[in-house]
């Protein structure tokens, strides 16, 4: 049997999340439905380590920014878990991603438009709209949104290895090794690098017998948090950026990169102050080394382990490194998912393989395809760093549900921020002038 949705959508990570829970009130005008081929909810679950804490603001959740009273609300999920009272007691601007994952799985679990344990097999084109095929039977739609996330990326140099012994960080969780005297490699510099030399050099997983980390950055380089920097986060630059030269855009994304990628305040604190204790005041015997300006060349197996390879940034020399357990904190990729591959022909993509993503976030098909179908965290090329965050998740799905629709179901009009990113041809001399330029 054939059900057929108005809005029928791939994949229930954070943003299509956001996208259901909008949809869902609206049922009778644009019916929906979002499934998911994991049988729960699941947000990186081998990152959700103890201590590893969210760079957003739980205020920037799933739906506050556009309805903030939506019953999908942080808020009210602190309400309704009955833990208002101790949050606000706690003293903290920051949360925990456990706790913030355990938000998003409240909302996506009594959401009447979800389902999980259904795996996409593939998607065709099917009159104006598309055919969706699940083991459970085919699904059309209307307008289909994609939002099935990124895939671990691993360094050419360690793919061959990859097992118990070398893994990605977005496994360490899960995975809970047992690292009791062995020698721990850790590659990769930002946040989940941090993340887990903290947890390793805490002895979450036992305790080492030695820990390198080692990072091509120059340095441990903090997360660019000051509140000009988060005016990159604001609809109105998000707007623009769209407009830009694609090579202003890359320039644009090299320069801002500590702006999303960078090690939270509060972290290298922690870590540093965890060092010094070790070095200087317990003045324990050299059991941990931090290697930044090091990229990770080559890598081969030995009977002791693994021995890598390194190359430094800056002299070019190289050098080795003996490993029994390798962890990958080398992020994410974006590829099209398996499941548009019948639909490869029907979209534009550049020289990179990306789609072409338009303001509303709908992808660009080839002459003589009309079918809506927009994508979820595809398009940093197209919408800046602003496109794999959480901040704007609830902006972006409304813009989506208001185009789908052709009215404004949610109002989404904004005050610009504090930065003027562009000088408008109407400013005046005499503006320019009161303003200091």
């Amino acid at each position: 049997m054939t059900r057929h949705y108005s809005v029928l959508g791939v994949g229930l990570g954070p943003f299509n999340l956001s996208a259901a829970a909008l949809l869902a009130p609206h049922s009778q005008s644009m019916s929906s439905l979002f499934v998911e081929q994991k049988p729960r909810f699941a947000w990186h679950p081998g990152l959700l380590l103890d201590d590893a804490k969210m760079q957003t603001s739980y205020l920037k959740d799933m739906v506050t920014a556009v309805d903030p009273t939506s019953p999908y609300t942080f808020i009210n999920y602190l309400v309704k878990t009955k833990k208002f009272y101790p949050f606000t007691a706690r003293g903290e601007q920051t949360i925990s991603r456990l706790e913030f994952s355990d938000y998003m799985a409240w909302v996506a679990h009594q959401l009447p438009n979800t389902q999980f344990d259904t795996p996409v097999l593939n998607i065709t084109p099917y009159d104006s709209g598309f055919a969706v095929n699940t083991p459970h039977g085919q699904l059309t739609c209307d307008h289909l949104i994609v939002g099935t996330g990124t895939q671990p990326f691993m360094p050419d140099c360690a793919t061959s290895f990859v097992g118990e012994q070398v893994f990605h960080a977005s496994e360490l969780a899960l995975r809970q090794p047992d690292l009791i005297g062995k020698k721990v490699a850790i590659i990769g510099g930002g946040q989940t690098g941090a993340d887990v030399f903290q947890h390793v050099f805490d002895g979450e997983f036992g305790k080492v017998a030695h820990v390198d980390w080692v990072s091509r950055r120059p340095n441990l380089q903090g997360l660019d948090e000051n509140p000009f920097t988060d005016q990159y986060f604001m609809p109105d630059y998000a707007e623009q950026f769209h407009s830009l030269d694609p090579k202003v855009k890359h320039t644009q994304l090299t320069q801002q990169k500590l702006a999303s990628d960078g090690i939270t305040d509060d972290c290298l604190q922690g870590l540093y102050q965890r060092l010094y204790h070790d070095k200087y005041v317990r003045r324990s015997p050299l059991w941990w080394r931090l290697l930044p300006g090091q990229m990770l060349t080559g890598m081969q197996s030995h009977q002791a382990g693994y021995q890598l390879t390194t190359t430094a940034t800056l002299t070019g020399d190289t050098a080795t490194i003996d490993a029994d357990v390798v962890i990958l904190c080398t992020g994410f990729s974006r590829a099209l998912p398996q499941c548009l591959n019948t639909l490869s022909d029907h979209l534009v993509l550049d020289d990179q393989g990306r789609p072409n993503v338009n303001t509303h976030y709908r992808v660009k098909m080839r002459e003589g395809c009309s079918q809506a179908l927009y994508m979820m965290n595809v398009g940093t090329h197209c919408h800046g760093i602003i496109e794999p965050q959480l901040s704007l998740a609830a902006w972006r799905a409304a813009t989506i549900i208001n185009a789908i629709s052709g009215t404004p179901v949610y109002d989404i009009a904004h005050h610009h921020g504090l930065l003027d990113w562009t000088l408008a041809a109407s400013t005046t001399p005499e503006v320019q002038k009161v303003a200091g330029w």
